[in-house]
């Protein structure tokens, strides 16, 4: 009997040892070395608040943390719901004629056997899951009710800042004074920025519709490019910065990010990247960290010596006007004739050809503004961290600067060079003075300052790479390499999110060591390191093993043989959002798939889960954009005198909207103004062809005004050349229906009549109210109601906020049809256009 407990004590004692072994110990090992590197606290407080222990522990998990909420998005699954039915039926109706017909007139669709299953079959399937999700959410969410206050107490300290680190994950705390003052800093810079008076965004807009509209109808650009540049429902860039924590020595600077979505220039940006493409390629560039292993992995050692170079804040500081000069000189050279000074009709092809670009590129770059701490600006000169034009404007000065001194460098020792925007790995000659290198890069232009790093004990990290010499293969050999401020955070596994999204941050890593580690030895040493990352961050063991199995799998089937590609016939994807509200978000999501298929087996529907919002949603560093400015939102204007309320939607800004219901322009106006109109500021690195971006906009748009009188096209299209009134009167004769020979002439009575019934109908409901009652409409203080990204969910949000509060002044309950839940929901779950506050647009 004492042997056999002794036995069960041994393997009791076995397990414990290696349970300790593989507990987490908050600290993983070198790349090379082989020495513990502890893992640190992923909050870092920079401010004078003291954060208690729930306020830290509320934070320790990131920003990126999603806690279980107790209820459930009711309303915007609805819209989901909704949406998924409209479009996998093709449900659509308009219901603009119905703002003439009587209130009381009810409305009635008239759907098919098959249509009318479906939405039974869909919203009994919507219903079981909203109940089944309410209840789990209800339960689990209970739990982290006092982490949500503490959360909101945080979000209403106004003297901090909370927010993610430059580099990494984790949660930074500043002053707010703090963070203010280093941007203000940044931004005092007049060699970049320049303050401005007003806001430019709607007649920007305007100038850019047009000028797209002429370049469309001349052929210059394409209808896909004219698609994608066209803006509509812009708004004002918004910047921030993030803290530099592995700078220390330099008191935490800052790193501007510039969020550029939805701004006049974005899609111009994208289009314009599409182009430039060609020209940022340089036998110098490596395309990510991988492309790098691969290429150092097939040099031989010898004895050349490693050094990275690294420019100092690049997009801020590359030169716009001169690498604009470039790209127009590579794209479209001038003619040898002079004609610089001529107007657009009077240019050559390759004059107006090179004018429109770089007025493109202008409208994209150097006329991009923003919003900091309630004040307007312009970035004239470098390009904003965050723009679609920002890392090809960089690479094609980068590539000249290549191209320009390579020939030199090579001839002072510099053997390799490899690059990847702003940092670059150098191999040189054991003789070269690394001295003489940095002069030479930092003679090519003023505003180019390169910093270096040189190789310490054989070795030297370079894009989270850990590269190192190797005596006896005569090679160099790779590893994984993270910096000392690595706090080791990742998705944890508690967070509610759905299980890929915590499998997608194992295998990333896991993805990562296979292709940097060079040797059996680093690649052990990385797996090792994965372990005690994944059980920092609460991982069961088992999951972490059975991922690096499966990884270190495919990985070897991969390397012996490549799979081919079963090329089969492709279906036509259609993604739809549902939300994840834990195991039931799965059985839900089989049975939308089982409808899907049944209905429309052509269709090849995608359901995502998205998670509730995480930490981040509390802690906003952007500006608010102004409510007149904001756009995709359901909207709210109340009578001044009996209280009634109209509810409408746009996709454009709210104020454009307000202007067409009748709202005066001089009154909204006031509200663009953002600073004193005595504030003037210079800066330097302007082009003498463009307007001042201080000048009014009047005076930008007058380029654009010439261009619009064109009266023939130099390289036109055949079917967009326009006709001479002639031939565009006998075209009109031979194409006339032949039982109207004659033209009925419109007497002067019938004309205006017409004229007048059209403008009645093109009359909204608060212009009618106006003109019926008498009544004042309170345009100042519209309300923005809801938010949504796609239209027609927008419309499904404001058939929701119409029939809960039964609006008054609108003629319809709804404006799509509500065919899953045609009773909508009680006005406790939507938001009130009665109140005085608007929503906030959510942070994208």
């Amino acid at each position: 009997m004492d042997e056999i407990e002794r036995t069960h004590e041994t393997k009791l004692n076995g397990l414990r040892e290696k349970k300790q072994r593989r507990a987490p110990q908050r600290q993983i090992l070198g790349p090379v070395t082989n020495l513990p590197q502890k893992m640190g606290d992923p909050v870092t407080n920079l401010s004078k608040y003291n954060l208690t222990d729930s306020e830290h522990d509320a934070l320790v998990n990131g920003l990126h943390h999603v806690y279980p909420p107790e209820k459930l998005d009711q309303p915007q699954f609805i819209c989901n719901m909704e949406y998924f039915y409209a479009r996998l039926l093709n449900v659509r109706t308009a219901y603009q004629h119905y703002e003439q017909k009587p209130s009381t007139e009810a409305v009635r669709h008239q759907l098919t056997s098959v249509q009318l299953s479906a939405a039974s079959e869909l919203r009994e399937t919507a219903n079981s899951f909203r109940k089944v999700a309410q209840s789990e959410l209800k339960k689990i969410g209970a739990e982290h009710r006092k982490t949500f206050s503490t959360l909101r107490s945080l979000a209403k300290n106004k003297s901090i800042i909370i927010t993610r680190p430059d580099k990494g994950r984790g949660v930074v705390i500043m002053d707010r004074e703090d963070y203010v003052e280093k941007m203000n800093a940044i931004l005092d810079d007049r060699s970049a920025f320049t303050l401005i008076n007003y806001d430019p965004t709607l007649d920007t807009e305007n100038e850019l519709i047009k000028f797209l509209l002429v370049l469309k109808k001349e052929g210059f650009i394409s209808d896909q490019e004219h698609k994608l540049a066209s803006p509509s429902g812009s708004r004002p860039a918004r910047i921030y910065g993030v803290p530099k924590l592995h700078k220390k020595r330099e008191n935490y600077p800052l790193r501007p990010v510039m969020s550029a979505t939805k701004t006049v220039a974005y899609g111009l940006g994208k289009m314009l990247a599409n182009r430039l493409n060609t020209l940022r390629t340089s036998p110098y560039m490596i395309k990510d960290r991988f492309d790098f292993v691969r290429k150092i992995r097939k040099l031989e050692l010898g004895d050349k010596k490693m050094i990275s170079f690294d420019v100092t804040s690049l997009f801020t500081k590359v030169p716009l006007t001169y690498t604009i000069d470039l790209i127009l000189d590579k794209m479209y050279p001038t003619c040898s004739s002079m004609c610089k000074y001529k107007q657009r009709s009077r240019l050559c092809e390759k004059c107006r050809n090179r004018s429109d670009f770089q007025h493109l590129l202008r409208l994209a770059t150097s006329k991009t503004h923003f919003i900091f701490d309630k004040k307007m600006y312009v970035q004239h000169n470098g390009v904003a961290m965050g723009a679609p034009l920002a890392p090809i404007i960089a690479d094609i000065f980068m590539s000249h600067l290549e191209e320009s001194l390579m020939d030199h460098l090579k001839q002072i020792g510099v053997c390799e060079w490899y690059r990847y925007v702003d940092d670059t790995f150098v191999l040189v000659e054991p003789t070269t003075k690394v001295e003489n290198v940095i002069k030479i890069l930092n003679n090519f232009h003023p505003s180019i300052t390169f910093t270096h790093q040189l190789e310490t004990n054989g070795s030297l990290p370079f894009l989270d790479v850990w590269v190192t010499r190797s005596p006896e293969t005569k090679t160099f050999q790779t590893a994984v390499y993270r910096k000392e401020t690595f706090t080791g955070l990742m998705i944890k596994w508690d967070s509610f999110v759905p299980g890929s999204y915590k499998k997608g941050s194992i295998v990333t890593l896991i993805n990562r060591a296979l292709a940097s580690c060079s040797t059996y030895s680093s690649l052990a040493t990385e797996f090792e390191n994965i372990r005690q990352i994944g059980l920092h961050n609460g991982y069961p063991l088992s999951f972490l093993d059975t991922r690096i199995g499966i990884g270190l799998s495919k990985h070897l089937k991969i390397s012996v043989t490549r799979g081919t590609t079963i090329v089969g016939c492709e279906k036509k994807q259609m993604y739809i959002e549902i939300p994840y509200a834990g195991s039931a978000t799965d059985s839900f999501k089989k049975k939308l798939s089982r409808i899907a298929g049944k209905n429309r087996p052509d269709l090849d529907v995608r359901f995502f889960a998205r998670p509730p919002s995480s930490v981040q949603i509390f802690f906003n560093t952007k500006d608010t954009i102004p409510k007149y400015l904001q756009s995709n939102n359901v909207y709210s204007v109340k009578c001044s005198n009996c209280g009634d309320i109209y509810v409408g939607e746009t996709e454009r800004q709210a104020i454009r909207r307000l202007w067409e219901h009748g709202a005066p322009k001089s009154l909204l106006k006031e509200r663009l103004i953002y600073l004193d109109q005595s504030t003037t500021t210079n800066h330097e690195e302007t082009d003498a062809d463009e307007p001042s971006p201080t000048e009014p906009t009047r005076r930008k748009c007058q380029y654009l005004k010439k261009t619009t009188r064109i009266r023939s096209t130099p390289y036109p299209k055949p079917e967009t050349l326009r006709c001479p009134t002639s031939v565009r009167l006998k075209n009109q004769r031979t194409n006339a229906p032949t039982t109207n020979t004659h033209l009925k002439q419109k007497k002067p009575n019938d004309e205006k009549e017409n004229n007048d019934n059209k403008k009645q109908s093109n009359e909204s409901s608060l212009s009618r109210h106006q003109k019926e009652t008498g009544h004042q409409i309170d345009w100042e203080r519209f309300k923005v109601v809801w938010h949504d990204s796609d239209g027609y969910r927008l419309q499904v949000k404001e058939s929701l906020v119409i029939k809960a509060y039964e609006t008054k002044l609108n003629k319809t309950t709804h404006s799509v049809p509500m065919l899953i839940f045609p009773e909508g929901l009680p006005p406790n779950m939507i938001p009130d256009p009665n109140s005085n506050t608007s929503q906030p647009p959510k942070n994208i």
